[in-house]
């Protein structure tokens, strides 16, 4: 059943999405997933910025701090300052890209492959750029050995944040393919003095360009695999997060969450049943309309449930003239009977609230508490199973609410249930032992005076 349940969503998805393209006439509206891939993008970015800075610090504390013998080597401070402008005009580029992709997802549409493809091309460009430069304009086949060549393996790892099979195959071919033309241009046209000859034959540089592909083609594979994975974690989540929903409007959201956690394996815990119970209701519906009792008993629930929720309760049925929720199950808590307690309380307040202001016509209702050991867990069949609790308390909470006719109360609670709260304010008198049927002995029955 769960499968189905998951097929369903995924589809529920897919359709929604598609709704919303077609009712927002835009078609670059992103998904959730495309947001994240977005964001991704942006990170991406980023730690580019990050990792230049980086680079063009260490390349001045190398300058003027450490030795400017590398610096001698390759044409002097002229040309590292080239080179250092270089570096900023990546920075400048990189910051510009940034400020492009955080407009993106504030307005929330995604990123073209276009663009993507765009940019992978530039990046590669820079190092590209900059060895030819020093090529062209310094005689210097040496530089095709250069640091700078290493930027093209930093785009290369970077591009698998594109999440995006062809765009990172895409990187590692425009950088094999640029370094192949480097090489070329570089042998063939370059009058290198024997300084700045490259100290190994043409052919081996044309074996790292066919290494930058085989990294392209890792860093496709890496990609794909890290989308496939976040996509299938994303859609995961988005299910349950849907499921959740949808058994929260049946269940509450405690219930609903601990069976899809697969935390509702029967077990004993100690917890506090509630029973509410609305007096008069059946002659109230004999003398309304149907729109007018499902008028009352939204009214009627709706704050009560509410209330109840507040006080980390959990519904487990709905009466047609009142409910059964429990306390500290299924999420264990140590203070499950004052909770109780004082949710009986403000749900006492906000009958006489509401029926005093005319928001409900004037309701009498009876609270029924009791604490004990109980079983929690799904029953029924494979057809039709139901998350609930059993157990005497949950039969002696109910038999107790019943006693508020006999007593002409509206608030009773058990002598188990007195002992591990701290009533307060509130008057609590003791009304004795009382046998209730199908229990096998008395139990200690309480008044909390409640004055309407």
């Amino acid at each position: 059943m769960s499968e189905l349940l998951l097929k369903y969503f995924s589809l529920y998805n897919d359709t929604k999405i598609k709704n919303l393209r077609v009712s927002t006439g835009i078609s670059e509206v992103i998904t959730d997933f495309e947001g994240e891939e977005a964001k991704s993008e942006f990170q991406r970015s980023y730690l580019l910025v990050a990792l230049f800075t980086l680079i063009f610090l260490a390349s001045i504390v190398n300058f003027f701090l450490i030795t400017d013998s590398i610096a001698q080597f390759y044409g002097g401070i002229a040309t590292f300052m080239i080179i250092l402008s270089c570096v900023v005009l990546f920075l400048v580029y990189q910051i510009a890209v940034l400020i492009y992709l955080k407009n993106k997802i504030a307005l929330r549409k995604k990123t073209s492959k276009l663009f993507k493809i765009v940019h992978a091309l530039i990046e590669t460009s820079f190092p590209t750029a900059v060895v030819f430069y020093m090529m062209y304009e310094f005689d210097m086949l040496s530089f095709i050995d250069s640091p700078v060549i290493m930027t093209y393996f930093l785009f290369i790892i970077l591009s698998v944040l594109h999440l995006d099979f062809s765009v990172s195959l895409l990187t590692g071919l425009f950088a094999a393919a640029q370094y192949c033309l480097l090489t070329y241009y570089g042998f063939h046209f370059v009058d290198a003095p024997p300084l700045y000859q490259s100290p190994a034959p043409e052919n081996s540089y044309y074996v790292r360009s066919v290494i930058l592909i085989f990294c392209g083609i890792g860093a496709a594979f890496v990609s794909a695999e890290l989308r496939n994975r976040i996509r299938t974690a994303f859609n995961s989540q988005q299910d349950r997060n849907r499921l959740e929903l949808l058994f929260g409007q049946h269940v509450s959201r405690e219930v609903s969450r601990a069976l899809i956690e697969g935390t509702g394996a029967t077990k004993r815990l100690e917890a506090t049943v509630m029973f509410v119970d609305v007096r008069n209701f059946t002659a109230f519906a004999d003398v309304h309309t149907a729109e007018e009792v499902i008028d009352y008993q939204n009214k009627f629930l709706g704050p009560v449930i509410d209330i109840i929720n507040q006080h980390q309760g959990v519904v487990f049925q709905i009466l047609g003239d009142g409910l059964m929720a429990c306390f500290g199950s299924p999420v264990e808590n140590v203070l499950h009977a004052d909770m109780a307690f004082q949710a009986s309380v403000e749900i006492l307040k906000r009958i006489q609230y509401d029926s005093d202001n005319g928001i409900i016509p004037s309701t009498t209702i009876g609270i029924g508490l009791h604490s004990g050991e109980m079983v929690t867990g799904n029953i029924g069949n494979e057809q039709r199973k139901q998350f609930s609790i059993s157990g005497t308390p949950v039969i002696v909470a109910s038999r107790i609410e019943q006693l508020n006719k006999k007593y002409d109360s509206q608030f009773l609670i058990s002598g188990e249930v007195l002992n591990r709260v701290a009533p307060g304010k509130m008057n609590v008198s003791y009304l004795g032992e009382e046998p209730l049927r199908g229990i096998g002995k008395p139990v200690e029955v309480y008044k909390v005076d409640f004055t309407r």
